[in-house]
């Protein structure tokens, strides 16, 4: 079975927009407030939330688009829904922040035309059709009409529905990789989250895009920018490989053609990931920065350091990833040559690590003692922490100060290592291994 064929089975019943009244009642509001402020002009559901919708997938992330001033209009539905409205003049667009923490963006119908590879987009206000031309793929370049309780019909002058049906994704014009090679990546995407393919004359013209070096063109905070976005996908680990596999890593910079050697370390990576949801010392992660360790982790710490700076990511971040790499590397070492494996050593080594460091730390290590000792700690030792309070040091006599630090800390490892189990225990402890400290008088 072909890739797409999955999705063309799923995909044979939805080739109608669902009706009004069947829409996320959220979704309802903004779009009968888009109608109000946009009337008399017509105003237009676009790209891919009318996709999802004609895949059976509850979305409510919405684009808008009108013929006409799109940011006056904007600020008519930031007044009907009490949003608060960011102006984007130089491409006519908007972005909308409802209360209900829903965004969504409204935009002036557009043509673009780029003055060079990888070059922003010269625009000029046109018509939808012309807007829907200029879009990435036929499955984003559909559009649906909203009237007063009312949602479509379809719009699909560029075939998005058939190929939605066929499972594949199509580019609309031979340009469009050499236009903007970040639509490589986002092909990708899709083709991981929907099953799809990539349509045979769309895999032509990628290639011939590599092969006329487009990558070098795309500024690293770009593909920075896009590998974020592949790490919100479930299959994060198989975009990657994917990508690898096309040659657009090693394109992005020659080093990541060894990536393929940390294919199993990502998957390990998406696992602790899911993971992390039930794990308090995991949670709030990045997934971002996750995946990205995990790609940088097997290559020599210089030759990382020279990705990140072709990746070129804000400077607080890329002093965080470097950090990160660095206590791993260390840590994992540290437990490698490990004998003592007790809690309170586990605790001492990675309390100190941010919750990505953490996920990556997992994901190295294979079964055995080490990684049970490890996960028991994140299952469960964590949490563990001394009974007595300052309040009670005070009343054992000792002085407030950065002793209470040391205190606790020698309390918490031998209630780690099940040296303590009461709270008597712990002042036993405390007054026989601090017995010298200063006391009050």
């Amino acid at each position: 079975m072909r890739r797409g064929a999955a999705c063309s089975a799923r995909c044979e019943g939805y080739t109608e927009l669902p009706h009004f009244r069947d829409l996320h009642p959220l979704t309802r509001r903004v779009l009968e407030a888009g109608y109000k402020a946009a009337a008399p002009h017509p105003i237009y559901a676009v790209g891919g939330y009318v996709r999802d919708l004609l895949l059976g997938l509850g979305t409510v992330d919405i684009d808008l688009v009108v013929e006409g001033d799109a940011i006056a209009v904007a600020r008519r539905i930031g007044e009907y829904l009490d949003a608060v409205v960011t102006p984007h003049p130089r491409f006519g667009t908007a972005r909308l922040r409802l209360a209900e923490r829903m965004v969504f963006d409204l935009a002036t119908a557009r043509s673009e035309r780029y003055p060079g590879s990888a070059a922003l987009p010269e625009v000029r206000p046109a018509s939808l059709l012309e807007d829907l031309a200029r879009r990435d793929f036929s499955i984003n370049a559909m559009a649906a009409r909203v009237d007063r309780h009312r949602f479509g019909p379809l719009i699909d002058p560029l075939g998005g529905l058939e190929d939605l049906r066929r499972g594949q994704i199509r580019v609309l014009h031979n340009g469009s990789f050499v236009d903007d090679p970040t639509r490589i990546f986002r092909a990708a995407r899709f083709e991981a989250r929907y099953g799809f393919a990539i349509a045979r004359g769309t895999m032509r013209l990628l290639k011939a895009a590599l092969g006329r070096r487009v990558m070098r063109h795309v500024a690293g905070s770009r593909i920075f920018t896009e590998l974020l976005l592949i790490a919100k996908e479930p299959s994060a680990p198989r975009v990657i490989k994917r990508l690898s596999e096309l040659g657009v890593f090693a394109a992005v910079h020659p080093k990541l053609a060894e990536l393929p050697a940390a294919f199993g370390l990502l998957e390990r990576v998406r696992r602790a990931l899911t993971r992390s949801r039930s794990l308090p010392p995991l949670q709030s992660p990045s997934p971002g920065e996750a995946y990205l360790l995990g790609m940088l982790y097997g290559l020599h710490p210089r030759t990382a350091a020279a990705v990140l700076r072709r990746l070129d990511p804000p400077r607080p971040k890329a002093a965080k990833l470097t950090a990160d790499l660095i206590a791993c590397r260390k840590t994992a070492r540290r437990l490698a040559r490990a004998i003592d494996l007790r809690q309170s050593r586990i605790a001492r080594l990675l309390d100190p690590l941010t919750p990505e460091a953490r996920i990556l730390l997992l994901a190295t290590l294979g079964r055995g003692s080490r990684r049970s000792a490890v996960s028991d700690y994140l299952t469960a030792s964590w949490k563990v922490v001394p009974s007595l309070t300052g309040e009670d040091l005070r009343r054992l006599g000792f002085r407030p100060g950065p002793m209470y630090r040391v205190i606790f800390a020698a309390l918490r490892s031998a209630r780690l290592d099940g040296q303590l189990h009461t709270r008597q225990d712990e002042m036993s402890f405390v007054l026989r291994r601090f017995a010298g400290a200063s006391l009050q008088h």
